[in-house]
C-alpha cells in the first residue's frame, strides 16, 4: 500500500488543538504519516474555528494555498471542526478545492470518509448525528504536556457564543476513560496534564454518578502527574470548594483561567453570563486568599452590541482591579445562531479597534508590573521546547512563559525537563533567566 502523507492545520482553542491530535492518532493508525508542511501532503485537514469571524476568514484564506498545490498534483482537502459543523455543505458549494467537510466530533470516521473520497470521488459532508465525546487515540504534539478532554460542549448559551450550536450541550466524560488516558500519558513521560472543557467546573453536573470536578482532580492527583492544569472555568460555577482543592492538592498549578468577557454589569446581563462584576472580583479575591501565588488570566470582548464608552471603561477598570497575568481580548463579531447576531452590530469598527488597542496597552503595562515581582526570584519551569539564542522555552507553575538560558555545558535540559530558573529580566509577555542545577530531566 502506498504511504499516505497527512498534514493538519488547526485554528482556535486548545480543545481544537487536542482534537487535531485525535485526528492524527486515528489516521496514523490507519496508515497515514504526519508531515510538517502542506507542500508534502497527499491529504490536508483544516480544523477550523467559529468563535470569531477573523478565525473563520483565516481558514478561507488558507484554502488558496491548497488550490495552488492542486494545480501540480492530487491533494485531498477536508475542512472541519466547529467551522465544518456550522457551515456544512456551504463549504463544498463555495470552494471547489474542498473535497469533504467533517464536524466538531466523530473524528473516528475520518479514515472511512477519506477512503470514499479517494476511491469514489465523492465530496461528502460527514457531520455526526447526536452528541458524544470521541474515544480515539491521540498523536500528542507536546512531549511535556498531555491534553485530556473531560467535558465537551456547553449548555450556558451566552448570547454571543456559537459553541453550544457547534459542539452541543455540556457532557461529561467517563472518569474511568479519563484515568486510563492520564495513566498512559504519565507512563509515556508527560509530566503535565491539561484538563480541557468549555466549562470544566461543570464536570459531573449532567452525570452525578461521575462525581464533581473537585473529586476528579483528587483522583487524577493520585495517578502521578507532576502538574495538573485545567481550562476553562466559568465564573458562575467557580466555587470555594475548587479554590480549596487548588490550595490543598500539590500537583494542581496556581493558575486559573476564568473568562470575564466584560466589566459592565449591563453588558454582562445582555451576554447572559449569569454573574456580575462584583461577584467576579469577589471570587478572584477569595481564590487569591486561598491559593498562594495564584495567577489569574481572562477573556474580554470589546464592542459588544450597545457597548457604550462607560461600559468599556468598566472593562478597563476590571483589568485594573483584576491584575490579570494575561488576557485574551477580541473585537465582537456576530456569530451564526448566537442570539446577539439578531441585534444591530452598532459599535463601529474604528471604535472597536480603538478599544481593543486601549485595553491591550493597559494590560501590557499591568502584566509588566506583575512580572517585575519575579526579578531575582527562582521559579520552577517545565520545558516545552527550544527558544532562540540557544535558550529553552517553558512555563512556570503559574502559567507564565519563561525563557531559560543554559550556562552550564553539562546541564541536561530537554523537552519535559523540570528546571529551576533564576529570573534576571522580564517583559510583559515573559520572564527570562538562567537555568540552575540540579535538573529533573525529561523522559
Amino acid at each position: 500500500m502506498t504511504e499516505k502523507r497527512l498534514y493538519i492545520e488547526t485554528w482556535g482553542c486548545q480543545m481544537n488543538r487536542h482534537q487535531s491530535e485525535g485526528m492524527a492518532g486515528t489516521l496514523v493508525r490507519a496508515g497515514y504519516r504526519i508531515v510538517d508542511s502542506l507542500s508534502e501532503a497527499d491529504v490536508v485537514l483544516f480544523n477550523g474555528c467559529m468563535v470569531r469571524q477573523k478565525a473563520e476568514e483565516k481558514v478561507y484564506g488558507r484554502i488558496g494555498a491548497v488550490v495552488e498545490e492542486k494545480r501540480h498534483r492530487p491533494v485531498i482537502l477536508g475542512v472541519g471542526g466547529c467551522l465544518g459543523q456550522i457551515r456544512g455543505a456551504s463549504l463544498t458549494d463555495r470552494f471547489r478545492a474542498v473535497d469533504f467537510v467533517f464536524g466538531a466530533y466523530g473524528h473516528g470516521s475520518l479514515p472511512g470518509v477519506l477512503d470514499s473520497v479517494a476511491e469514489e470521488g465523492t465530496r461528502p459532508v460527514s457531520l455526526p448525528s447526536g452528541f458524544a465525546i470521541d474515544e480515539i487515540p491521540s498523536e500528542r504534539s507536546s512531549g511535556a504536556t498531555a491534553m485530556v478532554t473531560i467535558t465537551e460542549g456547553c449548555s450556558n448559551f451566552c448570547s454571543y457564543c456559537v459553541v453550544p450550536y457547534a459542539r452541543g450541550p455540556m457532557r461529561s466524560r467517563d472518569p474511568g476513560r479519563i484515568a486510563l488516558e492520564i495513566e498512559g500519558a504519565v507512563a509515556a513521560g508527560h509530566r503535565e496534564v491539561l484538563l480541557l472543557g468549555q466549562n470544566v467546573n461543570a464536570y459531573g453536573t449532567d452525570r452525578p454518578e461521575f462525581g464533581s470536578f473537585v473529586e476528579l482532580l483528587r483522583a487524577i492527583a493520585d495517578l502521578g502527574p507532576d502538574r495538573i492544569r485545567f481550562t476553562s472555568s466559568h465564573p458562575r460555577d467557580l466555587g470555594v470548594d475548587l479554590m480549596e482543592a487548588m490550595a490543598e492538592i500539590r500537583q494542581v498549578c496556581p493558575h486559573l483561567h476564568v473568562a470575564a468577557q466584560s466589566g459592565s454589569d449591563r453588558i454582562l446581563q445582555a451576554m447572559n453570563r449569569g454573574t456580575t462584576r462584583t461577584e467576579f472580583l469577589g471570587k478572584l479575591a477569595r481564590a487569591r486568599a486561598l491559593v498562594d501565588g495564584l495567577n489569574v488570566t481572562t477573556d474580554l470582548i470589546v464592542g459588544y452590541p450597545g457597548e457604550s464608552e462607560k461600559d468599556f471603561e468598566d472593562s478597563l477598570d476590571l483589568i485594573e482591579a483584576g491584575r490579570f497575568g494575561s488576557i485574551y481580548a477580541a473585537k465582537y463579531s456576530p456569530r451564526p445562531h448566537a442570539r446577539s447576531a439578531r441585534a444591530p452590530d452598532d459599535v463601529s469598527e474604528a471604535t472597536k479597534d480603538d478599544r481593543l488597542h486601549r485595553i491591550l496597552d493597559r494590560q501590557r503595562a499591568i502584566a509588566l508590573e506583575e512580572n517585575e515581582r519575579f526579578l531575582g526570584e527562582s521559579v520552577e519551569v517545565l520545558i516545552e521546547g527550544a527558544s532562540r539564542d540557544d535558550a529553552w522555552l517553558g512555563r512556570a507553575a503559574d502559567h507564565r512563559t519563561v525563557v531559560a538560558r543554559v550556562e552550564d555545558d553539562g546541564a541536561d535540559v530537554r523537552v519535559g525537563s523540570l528546571i529551576t530558573a533564576r529570573i534576571e529580566a522580564v517583559t510583559a509577555a515573559a520572564l527570562t533567566g538562567t537555568v540552575c542545577v540540579p535538573i529533573i530531566p525529561g523522559v
